[in-house]
C-alpha cells in the first residue's frame, strides 16, 4: 500500500482500555465513526478484542473445515440470501467457497454447526467461532452506540442493549483463490451489503480493495489487529441515508489461498428511521421494513433480473416522492 492509500485508510483505535465512554478518546472516535460512515460507509478499527490465539485458532479450523468433501459442506443449507454453503467455479476449479453460522453468539448455533460438519463433533471449532463471535459483537454494539450518540438519540429507546436484543448475528468464512490459468480472480465485483452493519477480517494475503469518498478503489492492507467496519443497506435506511453504502470488491491475484472472516448484523424486528434523524432537511426516505423481507426482496430479484441493483433498498422500501399539485382549473394563456 502506497502513502496515498494509507492517507484514504481512516484508521480508529478502539482498544477497549483506551475506550471509556465520556472521555476525549471516546468523543474523538465516537465523532470520527459518524464522520467515516458519512463520508464513505466505513472505516479500519484497530481493534485488540481477538487474541493472536484466537485468531489463529480459527484460521487453522477453517483450513481444515475447507478440507471436508464437497459432500459434508454443502450440508450447510440456509434458505436466506448468502447465508448457507456457496462456490463458485471457474474452469472447474473452485476459486472460492464460503459457509455460514447464523446466530453465531448463541453456543448452540456454532455446535450444531460443528456437528453439521464433523458428526462426532468438534469442540475446539465450536468454542472458536464463539469466542470470535461474542468479541466482534461487542465491537459491532460499541460502533452502534457511539452512533445513537453522535446523533443525539434518546438513550432510553436507542441503546447498545436494546440494539443486542433486537439483532442477530452471522459468522461467515470464506476462502479465495485466483483462477487455475493464473488469472486474478475478480469474481467478487463491486457492491454493498445487505446486512445492518458488516465486519470483515481476514489473513495475511491481500485482495480486498474498499471504495473512497472520492470513488477511489484503495486496497487494504491486513493486520491481524484490523477490522474493515462497513455499513450495510441497513444502517442506510436507518440513518435516513445519511450514512452511506459502502462499496468494496475482492482482486485475487496472489498464489496462496485468502480466507476471511465476515461477521454481519441483521435486525430480527421492523427498521425504521428514528424521529431524530427526519426534518425538513431530511425528508424521510424509507419506510419501515422488515430486514429479512430486504432479502428475499433481493434474492427474487437477482433471480429474475440476473443481476444485483444500486438501487434495491430504494425499490424495496424507498418513499415515492409526492407528485406537485398543478392547478388545472384553466387553461395556460
Amino acid at each position: 500500500m502506497d502513502s496515498h492509500e494509507e492517507q484514504c485508510l481512516p484508521i480508529l483505535d478502539f482498544s477497549p482500555d483506551r475506550l471509556v465512554p465520556g472521555t476525549g478518546h471516546w468523543i474523538t472516535i465516537r465523532d470520527s465513526v459518524r464522520r467515516a460512515m458519512e463520508e464513505q460507509g466505513w472505516f479500519v478499527a484497530e481493534f485488540n478484542g481477538v487474541s493472536s490465539d484466537l485468531r489463529d485458532d480459527l484460521l487453522s479450523g477453517m483450513k481444515e473445515m475447507y478440507d471436508l468433501p464437497y459432500e459434508v459442506k454443502i450440508k450447510n443449507e440456509n434458505h436466506k440470501a448468502s447465508h448457507g454453503y456457496m462456490s463458485m467455479v471457474v474452469d472447474d476449479y473452485r476459486i472460492h467457497e464460503s459457509l455460514g453460522i447464523d446466530y453465531a453468539t448463541d453456543p448452540q448455533a456454532c455446535k450444531d454447526f460443528s456437528k453439521l460438519l464433523w458428526p462426532q463433533g468438534n469442540d475446539p471449532f465450536c468454542q472458536t467461532t464463539h469466542r470470535y463471535a461474542t468479541a466482534l459483537a461487542e465491537l459491532d454494539q460499541t460502533v452502534m452506540r457511539m452512533l445513537y450518540e453522535s446523533y443525539g438519540l434518546d438513550e432510553k429507546k436507542h441503546s447498545a442493549e436494546r440494539h443486542s436484543e433486537s439483532t442477530r448475528y452471522l459468522l461467515r468464512m470464506l476462502s479465495y483463490r485466483k483462477q487455475r490459468n493464473g488469472e486474478a480472480n475478480t469474481g467478487f465485483v463491486s457492491h454493498t451489503d445487505k446486512s445492518f452493519m458488516s465486519i470483515l477480517h481476514q489473513n495475511h494475503v491481500l485482495g480486498l480493495q474498499l471504495k473512497t469518498m472520492t470513488d477511489q478503489w484503495v486496497g487494504f492492507n491486513p493486520s491481524p489487529t484490523r477490522f474493515v467496519v462497513l455499513s450495510g443497506m441497513g444502517l442506510t435506511a436507518w440513518s435516513n441515508g445519511r450514512i452511506k453504502p459502502c462499496y468494496h470488491r475482492v482482486v485475487m491475484s496472489a498464489d496462496e489461498v485468502r480466507y476471511s472472516l465476515g461477521f454481519f448484523s441483521f435486525h430480527t424486528g421492523t427498521i425504521r428511521t428514528p424521529e431524530e434523524l427526519v426534518d425538513h432537511q431530511h425528508p424521510l426516505r424509507y419506510n419501515p421494513f422488515e430486514h429479512d423481507g430486504l432479502l428475499r426482496f433481493y434474492e427474487s430479484y437477482l433471480n429474475s433480473m440476473k443481476k444485483s441493483s444500486e438501487d434495491l433498498l430504494q425499490l424495496y422500501c424507498g418513499v415515492k416522492p409526492t407528485p406537485l399539485l398543478v392547478d388545472h382549473s384553466s387553461p395556460p394563456q
